[in-house]
């Protein structure tokens, strides 16, 4: 029953960060990342899951920031070339899911870095289509994306093995 509350809650904040900043309103999505956060954070109160935000941060900021000072990704509602805020919230919410419903693939690392190197360009192009952030060159920038995306995965999953106990399910060798 988590699981299905875990990705509903992510969703949530993934379009409220994204329809936010594209009308610029980009607090208010944050806001809403916010409160999904604060809401995992009393639902699962464990030590692991702070520390994944904390990860989630820092390696949300070398990776939007990148985009940013690159010049190949445009952030709606902002103009300096770093990682807007609510795009940090948004990487907060999603260290909520990475323990959780997307458990399955973070106890396989390279699994991971190879959904990162497809999903993130993917949610990038998502995020143009709703008017939060502009791509300059598609061409360039989403392969970029994804190579920015595939250690960052690789690196979260490290983070959640490291970081909990093994569990028989995710025994299973990628």
């Amino acid at each position: 029953m988590f699981t299905l509350f875990n990705v509903a809650a992510y969703q949530l904040a993934w379009f409220a960060v994204l329809i936010g900043a594209a009308r610029g309103l980009p607090w208010a999505g944050a806001a809403v990342a916010v409160v999904v956060c604060a809401a995992h954070l009393w639902l699962r109160r464990e030590a692991i899951e702070t520390r994944l935000m904390a990860a989630c941060l820092v390696i949300g900021a070398i990776v939007d920031s990148t985009l940013a000072v690159s010049g190949q990704v445009h952030y709606a509602a902002w103009t300096l070339e770093v990682a807007p805020y609510w795009m940090l919230s948004l990487w907060l919410a999603f260290a909520t899911t990475l323990n959780h419903s997307l458990r399955w693939l973070m106890a396989r690392p390279f699994v991971a870095a190879l959904v990162g190197a497809i999903g993130g360009p993917l949610a990038y192009l998502a995020g143009a289509k709703l008017g939060a952030l502009d791509i300059t060159t598609p061409r360039l920038a989403l392969p970029f994306i994804g190579l920015l995306w595939a250690p960052a995965m690789f690196a979260l999953s490290l983070a959640v093995l490291r970081g909990t106990p093994a569990r028989a399910a995710d025994r299973v060798p990628a």
